[in-house]
């Protein structure tokens, strides 16, 4: 939602690092996988043992002639009509030929699928299962469970037509949130839902008016691209989308390119989407269950069965991603023109200042970690050490930013065993975030760990944030409009005088932020001690964990 911008700001103000307002808790994610990355492989390890063979094996059949033949429409039934909420036929084309046809139901929340060496029409329905007719009998089997809640095929499509990444995983992160299965039609069926022509309102898309067959449509044209060329939306007037085109080029794809993980073969792809009515009416099927398949569904998270896990708390704003369009693009060209390498970083980093904040999250405040901000006046570095007071025997991470090479290097201690990973900085996109919508007003002073506090309270529609700072500390952090340089490419929303005025000649001390829509969503950030001590960061006390490499992941 476009306020985490905001949010972002006001944590670069109190810590001087450009972080993203949710860092904290993927850092806590970080944490706790490193400490668990052992038990994960030994997991894997049990579960292919037991999965490879049966999976190509024989099958284990299931009767389920007594089932409705559109059973699933009765999970989530309003959840997903309200999705899918029109009628449509797609039509899939491959280098000038088509190649499938698909008839989806919004009244059934069912696909009908036509190809020519089809012996009768496929079927996929609302839950994932895809039905298939041989030996004189439909049986359907469930495709969502072997592919990570319908992740890994509508992933593909979207490398494949060079679609924005982000609408897609915020729908994905949606359908989760609500306890559906996601993605049941891979994503062919799910663009014409997802897509809105905002989405492609950013500097990667050229926007034109054309007239074809007489009427008016709006084209987004892909820019800069390599390996791609002429790829293109196309929406009506109604704002639906009508046409995908993406056409790969015969070139070879570097294998410099790290991110780059498309399977498609070279050739023109093109989607149509002609939203006309449809009746599809799903065949009576027998279910078909691959042996091990039970296994493999605890393993990748699952199918949701019978929608139990139905949040009622939706709210729409958790999904808007107008603000970061074309986030996911910048990150894989930072990762790709990354240069720094392990032997660019120092081999120490040095601090003389740490301070120790509790960060309490959620209004339940059972969420609880506990971050040491590492502090080198001097330095164009600074970290922070985060360690969650529910894992605490599990490991511990440090999360430095250096802007010099501008490279967030991860250290973590997971139960002896210590490893370094490497990330570039992203550049961030431009931004029309501003202050204009919050209401500013001054705080009574409070003191805090022995230091006299002035404070701001910033409101809106959606939160009240509060944040205090002290200009009686020995260091002050005044160099958090320009972390890293003149040239670090932050994106800062245009700043009220008097936040500029409060904030940049001090320490930031506290920051609260209450979410008016979701308590779940309170954040409170309190110093408990600031402490004149030093400590470094010694590089050769860490392994190198490589994981944007084909060469050993593992490093001296």
């Amino acid at each position: 939602m476009k306020n985490k911008t905001l949010i972002t700001t006001l944590l670069v103000l109190c810590f001087a690092l450009p972080m993203q307002g949710q860092i904290f808790k993927k850092l806590k994610q970080k944490a706790e996988q490193a400490a668990e990355r052992t038990i994960l492989k030994k997991t894997d390890e049990i579960v292919t043992k037991k999965t490879e063979k049966t999976i190509d094996d024989a099958t284990s059949e299931k009767d389920k002639s007594s089932e409705a033949p559109n059973s699933a429409l009765n999970k989530n039934k309003k959840a997903k009509k309200a999705f899918f909420s029109e009628d449509v036929v797609i039509q899939l084309h491959e280098n000038g030929n088509l190649n499938q046809t698909q008839y989806f139901d919004a009244d059934e929340v069912a696909v009908r699928l036509d190809q020519d060496n089809l012996q009768k029409p496929g079927y996929i329905d609302s839950e994932g299962f895809m039905y298939v007719f041989k030996h004189g009998e439909y049986t359907k089997s469930s495709i969502v469970a072997l592919q990570s809640q319908g992740m890994m095929v509508p992933t593909m499509m979207l490398e494949a037509y060079k679609l924005p990444p982000e609408p897609f995983m915020a729908m994905l992160q949606k359908q989760h949130d609500q306890g559906i299965t996601a993605n049941p039609f891979n994503g062919i069926v799910e663009f014409a839902f997802i897509y809105k022509q905002d989405d492609f309102r950013y500097e990667d898309y050229k926007e034109t008016t054309q007239i074809i067959r007489g009427e008016k449509y709006t084209k987004f044209e892909l820019l800069n691209e390599p390996g791609y060329k002429g790829n293109y939306v196309l929406f009506d007037t109604e704002g639906r989308l009508v046409e995908v085109y993406s056409n790969k080029l015969d070139a070879e794809q570097s294998m410099n390119n790290i991110t780059e993980m498309s399977m498609v073969p070279p050739g023109k792809s093109l989607l149509v989407y002609n939203y006309t009515p449809v009746d599809v009416t799903l065949p009576q099927a027998r279910e078909v269950r691959m042996q091990g398949q039970e296994l493999m569904e605890a393993v990748m998270g699952g199918v949701v069965k019978d929608g139990s896990g139905s949040n009622s708390e939706i709210d729409d704003d958790d999904y808007d991603t107008s603000d970061s369009k074309g986030m996911t693009k910048r990150v894989k060209k930072s990762l790709n023109d990354h240069k720094t390498t392990v032997a660019d970083l120092p081999e120490s980093y040095d601090f003389n200042w740490q301070l120790e904040t509790e960060m309490v999250l959620g209004d339940k405040k059972k969420d609880v970690m506990e971050m040491t901000f590492l502090i080198n006046e001097n330095a164009n570095y600074q970290a922070t050490n985060i360690v969650d007071r529910k894992s605490k025997d599990m490991g511990n991470a440090t999360m430095l930013f250096d802007a010099d090479l501008n490279t967030m290097v991860m250290f973590m201690d997971a139960q002896g065993s210590k490893f370094l990973q490497m990330y570039p900085i992203p550049e961030v996109g431009e931004s029309n975030e501003n202050l204009d919508n919050y209401k500013i007003s001054k705080l009574p002073s409070k003191t805090i760990i022995g230091y006299s506090c002035e404070g701001l309270q910033l409101e809106d529609d959606r939160y009240i944030i509060k944040v205090y700072h002290t200009a009686d500390a020995k260091i002050k952090l005044s160099n958090f409009m320009n972390f890293g340089g003149q040239n670090n490419k932050m994106d800062m929303p245009d700043i009220d005088p008097r936040v500029i005025k409060q904030f940049s000649n001090g320490l930031i001390l506290e920051m609260d932020v209450t979410d008016k829509k979701k308590s779940k969503n309170h954040m409170n950030i309190i110093a408990k001690a600031l402490k004149d001590k030093k400590s470094s960061i010694k590089k050769s006390e860490y392994k190198v964990m490589d994981l944007f490499s084909g060469r050993s992941m593992f490093k001296n």
